[in-house]
C-alpha cells in the first residue's frame, strides 16, 4: 500500500432557479452581445418621499414604457425622492434605483426590473425573446384579458413544475391549432379558458413540449428538461467556461456515471465514460486507488494528473477516496495546453477539476439516498484452482514421466509417503473469499434566501472485500455556505471531514498474499490440525487462513479540506477575488503480528507508522469581463502561494504477548524513525479570452513557477500556451444547412511543466536542500548512537521536465442536437525527462537522478451521443453514448548515447513504447520429448531447450491499441435502464507469477507446489501433441527452466467488460407527495457482470495492472444491489 497523503450541463436547479427569477417577462432583456433597437424617449419627473411602486406608475403614465418584475424578488415598498427634466428613461431609471438591490434591463419599450445578484446567458434571454415574439404575446394577453369579461366561460387551471419539482414561470400554454393562449406567473400558475377534449400544449425554452387532452377543471404538469438544448459549461478551477467559446480540450463527466456505481474511488466512475482518460486498478481491495492517465505516459516517473477539488490542488490520488460521490455538482477533465497550460508545472499530465454542490434560494430541500448489495470474486470456474484429485493424476503423472516409478499405484504411493494426503481436499478459494456486503448511505439538506445560501451533507460508506479480512469503511461531512454581505461583496466558505478505515491484506508479490496462496497451497494440505487448532507443519512461517483470522492490518486516515473565497466587484465586469484552501491530513498505519508465525513469529510484533500532511494554497486574482456589440472579452490574472509540510513516524516493536494492542506491550524496540519534508511553489498567473460574434475565438495564458524542489538558476519555469476557435456553423454562409447547429474548429499548442519529485515523502535528511532530489544524509543507528550517513547522491542541475502539447478539435452538433459529440488529435512531447541512472559506486551511490530522455504520446479521441428516440409525454426514449481513444507513445532520446535502460523483464530504448516488455522469446513445446524451448535470438528461427542460451529480446508493450465506452439508456413512463460496455484493446499484459503456478514440476510436493488449471488442461502428455505447456515431470529433467521469465507468460490483454446495468423506476409524482415527498426512485444495479477476455490462457483479470504487470492482486469484484433515491 502507497504511504502518501500528500461542465457538465449547466446545473438542472441552477438554471431553473434563473428562470424563475427572470421568468418569461424578465427574459425580455437588452444584452450587450446584440445591437437592440430601444427607445429613447425622455420624461420630466418629480417625485418626493414616494414609494418605488408609485415613482413606476407615474413613468408609466408619462411614457410608453412598461414596467415587468415579480414583488417577491425586487422589494418597490421602499420610498425614494428623484428630480428630472428632460432626462432620458435610462438615466433617471439609473437615479430611481441607485442604493437598492434592483438591476434593470430595456427592450424596447418593456423595462425588466431583478436583483443585482442576478446573472444569467444573454444569447439564451434573445432567443427567448425572439421566441416569444413569434408567439404574439401582447395579442394572447389582450385576448386573455378581453375573454375573462365574459359570462359563463370554461376555464382550465393549474400549474407547471419542473422534474425536479421546481414551479417554471413564463410557460407557454396554448390550446393545440388555435391562437388562444397563456403564459405561467412566477410561481408556475395558469388559467385559461379550454373547453372539455382541448389539447392543451405547454412549451418552455430548455423542456421537452408537453401535450394533455383537457379533462378536468385543475391540470398539473411536470415538465422534462431537454438537456440537449442546455448550453455546456466547463468548470477549469479558475472560471466557469460556456464550451461553445472554449479553444481547448475538456470534457465534463456525466453524473449519471459518477452516481451509477458504488465505488468508494470516483476515479473509477471516469472510466469508459471520457475520452483520452486511461482508468486502471492495480487492487480489488475495498479503497485501493485507481491509477489515471490522460492521453498516455507523459514521464518516467510520474504521469499522474491534478487533482482540483473546490480550489484545492494535490496530485495525491487517495485524497479522492475520502470524497462522498453525492456530493459532486461537476467534474471536468482538462487535457490540453490551452485548457491546463494554467496550472504551469502542475498540469503537463492533465487536471480534473471537481466542484462540490452548493446551497440554493428556496426552501430547504431535503435528500437522501441508500445503497446495499454483495460483492463477489470475478473469477470463473474454469480458472479455479485444482483439487487434490486433480492434483494427485498430476503428480502421478509427473512420477512416472520422471522415470521414478512405472505405473499410477506405485507413483501414488511414492508422493503419499512423501506427504500427499488424498482423503484430505482443501478448497483455498471458498476458505479465503467471501460475498462482501456494501452499503451506502448518504443525507443532505439544502437551501437559502436571496443573501444566504446553504449546503449540509453527510455520508456512511462501508465495503466488505471478496477476500477474507478485507474491508473499506467511510465517514464524510460537509458544510458549504455562500454570503452575499452586499451588492458588491459575496463570500464563501466550506469545510468537509472524513475518516477512512481500511482493513488489508497483504497483495502483490508478498508471500503472505491471499490471492498467492489460493494459487499456490497445495489441497491435499488442511489449515486446522485435528483438535483445530492451526496447521503450521507443512509451513512455519504462513498459514493464510490464521493470517487472516488472527493479524491485524488497518489503516485509519482522518483529512480535512477546508477553503474560503472573497469576491468583491470594483466595478461593473471587474472584480477582486481572494481565496484561501487547506488541505489537512492524518494517517495511522498500525500491523499487529500475533507471535508463532508468520511475520510476527517468534515473539509477536507491531508496528505503527503515522503520516501527517498539511497543504495551504492562498490565491488572489482580478478578474474582467467585458461585452460590447459582437465583441466578448474576459480575463483573470493573479499570484499564488503554495506550502506543503509532511511529517512521518514509523515505530517498529517486538515481543508483544498475544492479546494486546499497544505497542508499549512490546520490550524490544527495533526500528524507530521520524522524517520531515516540506515544499514550496509561488507563481503568478494571465488568461485572458476573445471571441467575436460567437464565431471567431482566441485565448492565451501565461504562468511563471518557482519551486523549493530545484536549486538557484533551475527553480523558476514560465509556461504558455494559445488557443483559436471558428465556429463555422454561425457563419451566414452556413445558414442554409438547417441541420447543423454546430461546428466549431479549434487547435491549441503550449508548454506546461512537471515537477515528479515534488510529492517525494520518502525524506529522511538533516540538509533540507530538495534539489538533492532525495536526500543527502541520513541519520541512522551506530553502534548504539544516532550516526550521519551518506544516503543519496544530489543533482543541482536538475531542472523541469517540459510538457509540449499540440491538439487540433471539432466539436459538433447536427440535428436539433439529436447527435452532438467531438473529435480530437493530439500529439504530446515531452522532454528533459527525469530519471535514476545508473553510476559506478565509487561515486559514493549506485544512481543518480538526472534529466535523461524525451518521449511523445499521440493519439485520437473520438466521442459522440445520439438521441436515438425522443418523446415528448414521457414516452419511450433511447439515447447512446460512445467513445474511442487510440494512444502510441514513443521514448524519443535518451542520455549517455541512447543506451537502453533494463530493468529486469522491462525495457526503456529510444523508439520503443515506455511500457516495453523485454524477456526471452518463448518458442513453444516439442512435440515429441514434451520439453520447452525457446528462439536463441530474435534473427532466426533457431530453437534450443536451454533457457541460458537464450537472449533477451523487445516482446511488445502493454499500451493499448485502443479503450473505449459504450453506454445506452432507455426510458418509459418513469421506467430506465442503462448500461455501460468498456473496452481496452491490444496491448499485453505479463503475470509475474504464472511462472511458479505454470509449474513442470520442479517443485515437487513443495506446501506451494499447486499448479494452474491451464497447466492441468493443457500440458504436453504424448508424443505428436501441439501446446504450450510442458510436461510435467516430477522434479523436472530441464531442472526448472521453464519456469523462468519469458514470452511464455505473456498475454494479449484485450477484454470488453458489461461494466455497470442499473434498471430503475421513478415513482410519480402524484402519488407521493401526499406524503410530504417530491421524488422518489428505487433502482436496481449490477457492476462487473461479465467479462469477455480474448486471450483463453489468460487466467487473471486482465485490468488488475495498471503497467502491464500481474502481480496476484486481489482481483476486482462483481456486484449485485439495490438502491433508493428521495427528496422531500
Amino acid at each position: 500500500m502507497k504511504k502518501n497523503l500528500s461542465g457538465v450541463f449547466l446545473s438542472r436547479k441552477h438554471l431553473i432557479r434563473i428562470m424563475k427569477i427572470y421568468s418569461l417577462l424578465i427574459c425580455i432583456t437588452i444584452s450587450k452581445l446584440f445591437s437592440f433597437n430601444t427607445y429613447s424617449q425622455n420624461i420630466s419627473i418629480s417625485l418626493e418621499e414616494v414609494t418605488l411602486q408609485m415613482a413606476i406608475e407615474e413613468i408609466e403614465q408619462k411614457s410608453e414604457f412598461r414596467f415587468f418584475y415579480n414583488n417577491n424578488l425586487v422589494d418597490i415598498s421602499r420610498k425614494v425622492s428623484l428630480t428630472a427634466t428632460n432626462e432620458r428613461v435610462k438615466k433617471v431609471l439609473y437615479g430611481l434605483f441607485d442604493d437598492t438591490n434592483i438591476n434593470f434591463k430595456i427592450y424596447k419599450n418593456q423595462i425588466v426590473l431583478f436583483p443585482r445578484n442576478v446573472k444569467t446567458s444573454d444569447l439564451a434571454l434573445k432567443n427567448l425573446l425572439d421566441y416569444i415574439e413569434e408567439k404574439s404575446l401582447e395579442k394572447a394577453k389582450k385576448s386573455t384579458i378581453s375573454d375573462i369579461t365574459k359570462p359563463q366561460q370554461n376555464f382550465v387551471s393549474g400549474n407547471v413544475k419542473s422534474n425536479e419539482g421546481y414551479p417554471l414561470p413564463g410557460v407557454n400554454v396554448v390550446i393545440k391549432g388555435t391562437n388562444k393562449g397563456t403564459l405561467t406567473d412566477f410561481d408556475g400558475n395558469y388559467k385559461l379558458e379550454a373547453n372539455q377534449g382541448d389539447p392543451l400544449v405547454f412549451s418552455y425554452v430548455g423542456f421537452e413540449t408537453l401535450e394533455v387532452i383537457v379533462n378536468k377543471n385543475t391540470i398539473d404538469v411536470t415538465l422534462k428538461e431537454d438537456v440537449s438544448n442546455l448550453e455546456e459549461v466547463v468548470v477549469t478551477g479558475y472560471a466557469v467556461q460556456r464550451k461553445s467559446r472554449l479553444t481547448g480540450s475538456a470534457i465534463n463527466v456525466k453524473l449519471e456515471a459518477v452516481n451509477a456505481t458504488p465505488r468508494a474511488a470516483i476515479q473509477e466512475s471516469i472510466q469508459g465514460n471520457v475520452p483520452g482518460v486511461l482508468v486502471t486498478s492495480d487492487s480489488g481491495q475495498p479503497g485501493s486507488t485507481p491509477n489515471v492517465r490522460i492521453r498516455g505516459v507523459g514521464s518516467f516517473t510520474a504521469s499522474f494528473p491534478l487533482y482540483v477539488i473546490d480550489g484545492i490542488q494535490t496530485r495525491d490520488a487517495s485524497i479522492i477516496t475520502s470524497l462522498n460521490p453525492g456530493d459532486i455538482k461537476t467534474i471536468s477533465v482538462l487535457k490540453d495546453a490551452a485548457a491546463t497550460s494554467i496550472y504551469g508545472t502542475r498540469g503537463a499530465n492533465g487536471v480534473i477539476v471537481i466542484q462540490t454542490k452548493s446551497g440554493e434560494q428556496g426552501k430547504m430541500i431535503i435528500s437522501y439516498s441508500a445503497q446495499a448489495g454483495l460483492s463477489s470474486p470475478t473469477v470463473a470456474d474454469r480458472f479455479r484452482p485444482l483439487n487434490t484429485s486433480e492434483l494427485q493424476e498430476l503428480l502421478v503423472e509427473g512420477v512416472q514421466n520422471a522415470g521414478i516409478r512405472d505405473n499410477d499405484n506405485e507413483a501414488l504411493a511414492y508422493i503419499t509417503d512423501r506427504g500427499f494426503n488424498s482423503d484430505v481436499n482443501t478448497d483455498w478459494f471458498d476458505l479465503l473469499t467471501q460475498d462482501g456486503f456494501y452499503q451506502q448511505h448518504d443525507l443532505s439538506l439544502r437551501g437559502g434566501n436571496e443573501n444566504t445560501k446553504y449546503y449540509i451533507s453527510g455520508g456512511y460508506f462501508n465495503q466488505e472485500g471478496v477476500i477474507v479480512g478485507s474491508q473499506f469503511e467511510r465517514m464524510n461531512s460537509r458544510i458549504k455556505l455562500d454570503q452575499k454581505i452586499n451588492n458588491k461583496i459575496q463570500i464563501s466558505a466550506n469545510i468537509s471531514y472524513n475518516k477512512n478505515i481500511f482493513d488489508e491484506r497483504r497483495d502483490g508479490g508478498s508471500f503472505a498474499n491471499p490471492v498467492r496462496s489460493i494459487y499456490r497451497i497445495r489441497p491435499d494440505i488442511s489449515p486446522y490440525n485435528e483438535d483445530g487448532t492451526y496447521n503450521f507443519r507443512f509451513n512455519s512461517t504462513h498459514n493464510p487462513v490464521a493470517q487472516a483470522e488472527t493479524e491485524t492490518r488497518r489503516n485509519i486516515t482522518h483529512r480535512i479540506l477546508a477553503g474560503a473565497d472573497l469576491s468583491y466587484e470594483i466595478l461593473d465586469g471587474l472584480s477582486f477575488e481572494s481565496s484561501i484552501n487547506m488541505n489537512q491530513g492524518f494517517r495511522d498505519d498500525y500491523i499487529r503480528l500475533p507471535a508463532g508465525f508468520g511475520d510476527g513469529r517468534p515473539t509477536g510484533r507491531g508496528n505503527q507508522d503515522s503520516d501527517f500532511l498539511f497543504t495551504w494554497l492562498f490565491r488572489n486574482m482580478l478578474r474582467y469581463n467585458m461585452s460590447w456589440r459582437n465583441h466578448n472579452m474576459s480575463a483573470f490574472g493573479g499570484y499564488e502561494l503554495q506550502k506543503t509540510r509532511n511529517k512521518f513516524t514509523d515505530i517498529q516493536v517486538e515481543n508483544i504477548p498475544d492479546g494486546f494492542v499497544d505497542l508499549n506491550a512490546g520490550s524490544l524496540p527495533t526500528e524507530a524513525s521520524t522524517n520531515r519534508r516540506q515544499s514550496g511553489l509561488n507563481s503568478i498567473f494571465l488568461n485572458a479570452e476573445y471571441s467575436y460574434n460567437e464565431k471567431y475565438l482566441i485565448s492565451g495564458s501565461l504562468r511563471r513557477d518557482g519551486s523549493s524542489t530545484f536549486k538557484d538558476d533551475n527553480q523558476f519555469g514560465v509556461f504558455w500556451s494559445v488557443g483559436i476557435g471558428w465556429n463555422i456553423a454561425n457563419e451566414e454562409f452556413m445558414s442554409s444547412l438547417s441541420f447543423i447547429n454546430d461546428f466549431k474548429l479549434r487547435a491549441s499548442y503550449g508548454e506546461n511543466g512537471n515537477d515528479p519529485i515534488a510529492g517525494n515523502e520518502n525524506s529522511n535528511s538533516v540538509d533540507d536542500n530538495p534539489y538533492a532530489v532525495f536526500d543527502l544524509f541520513s541519520i541512522n543507528d551506530y553502534d548504539g548512537s544516532p550516526g550521519l550517513f551518506f544516503s543519496d547522491l544530489g543533482n543541482p542541475n536538475l531542472k523541469w521536465e517540459v510538457n509540449k502539447p499540440l491538439n487540433i478539435g471539432i466539436d459538433y452538433s447536427f440535428f436539433n442536437n439529436r447527435i452532438q459529440g467531438s473529435f480530437d488529435w493530439y500529439k504530446r512531447e515531452t522532454t528533459d525527462l527525469i530519471r535514476a541512472r545508473p553510476i559506478s559506486s565509487t561515486n559514493g551511490d549506485v544512481d543518480i537522478v538526472q534529466n535523461i530522455g524525451a518521449m511523445e504520446n499521440t493519439g485520437i479521441e473520438f466521442d459522440i451521443t445520439t438521441r436515438n428516440i425522443v418523446s415528448s409525454n414521457n414516452g419511450f426514449s433511447w439515447t447512446t453514448s460512445f467513445n474511442y481513444t487510440t494512444n502510441k507513445n514513443k521514448v524519443t532520446k535518451l542520455s549517455d548515447g541512447g543506451e537502453p535502460i533494463i530493468d529486469g523483464t522491462r525495457i526503456t530504448a529510444v523508439g520503443e513504447d515506455f511500457e516495453t516488455f523485454y524477456l526471452v522469446r518463448y518458442a513453444g513445446v516439442d512435440p515429441e520429448n514434451g520439453e520447452a524451448l525457446w528462439f536463441i535470438n530474435d534473427e532466426s528461427d533457431a530453437t534450443t531447450n536451454n533457457y541460458g542460451d537464450a537472449d533477451q529480446v523487445i516482446i511488445g508493450n502493454a499500451t493499448p491499441d485502443f479503450y473505449a465506452g459504450l453506454r445506452n439508456t432507455f426510458s418509459y413512463k418513469g421506467i430506465s435502464l442503462d448500461f455501460q460496455l468498456y473496452s481496452a484493446w491490444g496491448g499485453l499484459v505479463y503475470d509475474t507469477w504464472n511462472r511458479f503456478t505454470l509449474s513442470d514440476g520442479s517443485r515437487r510436493l513443495s506446501s506451494t507446489g499447486n499448479v494452474t488449471r491451464g497447466t492441468y488442461e493443457r500440458r504436453w502428455q504424448q508424443p505428436g501433441d501441439v501446446t504450450d505447456v510442458p510436461a510435467f515431470v516430477y522434479g523436472n529433467r530441464q531442472t526448472g527452466q521453464s519456469s523462468k521469465s519469458s514470452s511464455r507468460f505473456i498475454y494479449d490483454g484485450s477484454f470488453i467488460r458489461l461494466r455497470d446495468v442499473t434498471l430503475a423506476y421513478k415513482l410519480p409524482l402524484k402519488s407521493i407527495e401526499s406524503i410530504g415527498l417530491s421524488s422518489a426512485r428505487i433502482y436496481i444495479k449490477g457492476n462487473n457482470l461479465y467479462t469477455y477476455i480474448k486471450d483463453d490462457r489468460l487466467e487473471r483479470d486482465p485490468e488488475s495492472g495498471s503497467d502491464g504487470r500481474l502481480n496476484q492482486e486481489i482481483p476486482i469484484s462483481r456486484a449485485l444491489f439495490l438502491g433508493l433515491d428521495l427528496t422531500f
